[in-house]
């Protein structure tokens, strides 16, 4: 056990000290560009290492995978690159932005890598051929077959489940989306609207009512499903309750109900409202907070109702502050795997419930069809991207209140 923990801990030391190292060289690469790049041995100094200094940092993530082919063509691309931005730094560039460029460089680059680099390699998957049978010869020669756009006609042609279309499920996931985003907007708007009030204890109210929101995503999710539970869960609890002490109830039909097995859809819409309102309380309560009281007054004067100032003033000044919030909930929404990935039992379980993320995630990790799942995130994300444009163009969220 010892020897694990240390093999461990060495394997962390090894990443942290590669980061470090690699920051050091590009902190060193952008002083020496940014400060000498007119000095006569600029040109042939940088020619000679970066390039070299490339090819040994590819070779020290990667290891052995490069084959002598591949290394070649890393250190000629370097070279090619670096003889641009030479030139571009001795004639374009200024040295009071060294310190700005060295600031911010090792973030970016850290970003890139962490963002770019999946991204690419999904699109690589894509119009490829990775699946069980082709990963071993991929893992040792690097080849894949590549299909061009068969994996993305069969998104739209082929169920990634065994009972669900992609037409069934992209419907199952706007009507998803569009639920929920509602609720959690019209219940946030709500709770805000009255803890917006002089009213005794707020502070308190808000702590309480923040909770779901505050608290690590699998605990709430995992707490919410015990509640509805067959036998044991508070709902059911309540309903046989009511139902004893109303025998009429039973009469008109009500009864314990098997929430997870027969309803599992409606449940994981229920537990993500419950867990999504908290979010758009405290956005909306921020944004009501930042009226001015001046313009009630003003239309208090007027003679305006509550309903009048709520539609005249409240809505178009939260119109800033709700756009962007609706929008991130769209996306968190349509992205949303956690309650469903929780609810329905992991990766496995009922396909009631699945929306696009979680049959993605099935057809990744439960039917290992790689590069057909890389085709279809890129279809979803292309799908998301063109909601979200629309909706921010609907509701004039990148205007000003003021405009």
């Amino acid at each position: 056990m010892n020897s694990q923990v240390l093999l461990s801990l060495l394997e962390v030391l090894q990443m942290v000290g590669f980061v470090a190292f690699v920051t050091l060289w590009i902190e060193a690469y952008l002083y020496v560009h940014f400060n000498f790049p007119k000095k006569s041995w600029f040109l042939p100094a940088v020619l000679s290492v970066v390039p070299f200094a490339v090819l040994l940092l590819v070779l020290v993530a990667v290891g052995p995978v490069i084959t002598v082919g591949q290394a070649v063509n890393i250190y000629l691309y370097s070279l090619l690159a670096e003889a641009l931005l030479s030139s571009f730094f001795r004639y374009k560039g200024d040295k009071k932005l060294a310190l700005p460029y060295m600031l911010i460089m090792p973030g970016f680059v850290g970003l890139a890598l962490l963002i770019a680099y999946p991204l690419v390699f999904e699109v690589y998957l894509a119009f490829h051929d990775l699946k069980l049978t082709t990963l071993k010869v991929w893992s040792e020669t690097g080849y894949l077959p590549f299909v061009n756009f068969e994996h993305f006609y069969d998104v739209f042609t082929k169920s990634p489940l065994s009972e669900v279309s992609f037409w069934q499920l992209l419907g199952r996931t706007l009507w998803w989306t569009v639920v929920n985003v509602f609720f959690h907007v019209a219940g946030g708007l709500a709770l805000a609207l009255l803890l917006n009030n002089e009213i005794r204890l707020r502070g308190l109210y808000r702590t309480l009512l923040v909770i779901p929101w505050a608290m690590p995503c699998v605990v709430a999710v995992l707490a919410m499903r015990g509640e509805f539970h067959s036998e044991y869960g508070f709902i059911n609890i309540m309903i046989g309750r009511l139902t004893d002490a109303f025998p009429m109830l039973a009469q008109l039909g009500m009864h314990k109900v098997q929430w997870l097995s027969q309803h599992a859809f409606l449940t994981c819409t229920i537990i993500n409202v419950w867990l999504g309102i908290p979010f758009m309380m405290v956005v909306i309560l921020g944004g009501l907070q930042s009226i001015p009281k001046s313009y009630y007054e003003a239309a208090s004067i007027d003679g305006a109702s509550r309903f009048q100032k709520f539609r005249h003033v409240t809505l178009p000044l939260l119109r800033p502050v709700l756009a962007p919030a609706v929008t991130l909930g769209t996306v968190w929404t349509f992205n949303n795997i956690n309650v469903i990935y929780l609810v329905t039992g992991q990766s496995g379980g009922t396909e009631e419930a699945d929306i696009l993320v979680s049959a993605l995630y099935k057809a990744a990790f439960t039917f290992n069809r790689f590069s057909y799942s890389a085709a279809f995130a890129l279809v979803i994300f292309v799908l998301l991207a063109v909601i979200s444009l629309m909706w921010l163009k609907f509701s004039k969220g990148t205007e000003s209140a003021y405009d």
